[in-house]
C-alpha cells in the first residue's frame, strides 16, 4: 500500500504532544496521546489506530525520548499492534488512552514473580511472558498483584508482579511475541536516538555558552572531538534505522533490526555520558536533565536484553566464521 505522508510529518505535532505530556499527571498522559492519534500511529484502523507502516513510529517515539516522556508508549503501541486481530475491545481501549498497559520484560509466569514493566502500579493489563515462547495479558488485581522494584528510570519507575494462582487472560502465541519482540526493537532504537540527540543538543549548547579560563568550552579540539564523534553516532542511529526498516531484496530483516538495537543501546549510553562529561559536575544535577536520559536509555538497554543480545550475537558471530583465527576460540570452554 502506498501512502503520501511522510513520518517526519508526525515530528512537529509528536514534540507538542510530548510538551503537554510533561505538564500533565502521568494517568493523564494516555489521553493526550491518544487524542493525538499517537498510540496507534501504526496500528490497524479496525481498533481505531491510523493504519500505518512502522516507520511512522519512530518519529514519535523519538520525540518521546526527547521529552522525558515518563509513560509506557512503547508498551502501549505493542500490545495494541499484537492484540488488533486477537482482542479487539482491548486494543481499542489501548489506541483510545481508555486503558494504560504495561509489558513485563524481565521473568516467565511460570516463576510466578515478572518484573521490569514500567507504570506498573497504574496498569490495567499487563502482558507476561511464558516459558514456551507464548504470552498471557492479564487484568491487574488480586492475582497479579504490583509491588515496586528498584528502578533507574524515575520518570516511568518500573513495578514487579507476583503472581498468586492460574493467570486468567488473553494469549498470545509465540509466533506473535517474536513479532512483537522484533517490533520493540525498531521501537526502542527511535526512543533511545531521541534520547541521545536531546543530550548531545544540551552539551553542544553548553559548551558554546560556557567560558573557562577565558574562553568558551567549545574552543577546546577535545570538546570538539568529543561532540564531533557523539553526532556521527547519532547520525548512525538514524542510518540504521532507516536501514533496519527498509527492505531489501534477500536482506535478512530480523539481523538488520537487531543490531540497529544493540548498536544504538551502546551509542546512547555513550552518548549520555559523554553529555554528562562536557557539562562537568553540572551533568548530575537535577536542574540538567542528563542524567535523567541515562537512567532512560539505560532502563531501554535492560527491558531490550542488551547485554544478553549482544553476547548471543558475538557467539553467533564466531560459531558460524568461517575465518581461521576464530578456530582455537569456538574450543574454548
Amino acid at each position: 500500500m502506498e501512502f503520501d505522508l511522510n513520518p517526519n510529518e508526525f515530528e512537529a505535532t509528536a514534540k507538542a504532544v510530548m510538551q503537554a505530556c510533561a505538564a500533565a499527571e502521568p494517568e493523564g498522559r494516555a489521553a493526550l496521546l491518544a487524542e493525538a492519534g499517537l498510540i496507534g500511529v501504526s496500528v490497524d484502523e479496525s481498533v481505531g489506530g491510523l493504519g500505518l507502516p512502522l516507520d511512522f513510529a519512530v518519529p514519535v517515539l523519538a520525540a518521546a525520548g526527547d521529552g522525558l516522556l515518563g509513560f509506557p508508549l512503547i508498551d502501549a503501541m505493542l500490545i495494541s499492534r499484537a492484540f488488533a486481530g486477537v482482542d479487539t475491545a482491548l486494543a481499542e481501549a489501548v489506541v483510545s488512552g481508555d486503558s494504560v498497559v504495561t509489558i513485563a520484560w524481565q521473568g516467565v509466569a511460570e516463576d510466578c514473580v515478572v518484573g521490569a514493566a514500567a507504570m506498573g502500579d497504574k496498569a490495567e493489563h499487563v502482558l507476561m511472558f511464558r516459558a514456551d515462547g507464548s504470552a498471557v495479558l492479564a487484568r491487574t488485581g488480586n492475582g497479579v498483584q504490583a509491588e515496586p522494584m528498584a528502578s533507574l528510570d524515575i520518570d516511568a519507575p518500573e513495578a514487579r508482579f507476583v503472581l498468586n494462582g492460574p493467570i486468567d487472560g488473553v494469549q498470545l502465541s509465540a509466533d506473535a511475541v517474536e513479532t512483537l519482540r522484533s517490533d520493540a526493537m525498531v521501537m526502542r532504537s527511535a526512543f533511545v536516538r531521541g534520547s541521545a540527540e536531546r543530550c548531545l543538543t544540551l552539551a553542544v549548547d553548553y559548551a558554546q555558552e560556557r567560558s573557562q579560563f577565558g574562553k568558551l568550552l567549545s574552543a577546546n579540539q577535545v570538546i570538539r572531538h568529543r561532540l564531533s564523534r557523539d553526532k556521527l553516532a547519532t547520525e548512525t542511529m538514524r542510518n540504521a534505522l532507516t536501514r533496519a526498516l527498509t527492505l531489501v531484496p534477500g536482506g535478512d530483516v530480523e539481523m538488520a533490526r537487531q543490531t540497529c538495537w544493540l548498536a544504538t543501546a551502546a551509542a546512547g549510553i555513550s552518548v549520555a555520558e559523554s553529555a554528562i562529561q562536557v557539562f562537568g559536575g553540572m551533568g548530575f544535577t537535577w536542574e540538567v536533565p542528563l542524567h535523567r536520559h541515562l537512567r532512560q536509555i539505560r532502563t531501554q538497554a535492560q527491558a531490550g536484553s542488551y547485554a544478553e543480545q549482544t553476547e548471543a550475537l558475538g557467539l553467533w558471530m564466531i560459531e558460524t566464521s568461517k575465518n581461521p583465527w576464530y578456530g582455537e576460540i569456538a574450543n574454548v570452554v
